[in-house]
């Protein structure tokens, strides 16, 4: 970045003006004013709550999936009436 009222290519960053560019030959600050319009920080998306809700919301078809998949398990006979229990 040249200086536009000198020039000279030597800027450096000064602290004291919370770090603008300023030209070491004539000491001018670079760039515009004062105020810069500073961009939007934009959210993360989805919001954390959210996040959470769809991950749930995917683990819980998922395992309903794998249910789904899963063979049917019968449950034994009950025993017929007519045959004795055996008793110790």
């Amino acid at each position: 970045m040249a200086c536009p009222h000198c020039g000279s290519w030597s800027v450096i960053a000064d602290r004291s003006l919370a770090g603008r560019m300023v030209c070491r030959r004539c000491g001018r600050p670079l760039g515009g004013g004062g105020s810069r319009v500073r961009p939007l920080r934009r959210r993360p998306w989805p919001a954390p709550g959210l996040r959470g809700a769809l991950t749930g919301l995917v683990l819980l078809s998922a395992l309903l999936a794998w249910l789904a998949e899963q063979p049917a398990r019968r449950l034994a006979p009950p025993p017929d009436p007519g045959t004795p229990a055996l008793r110790f």
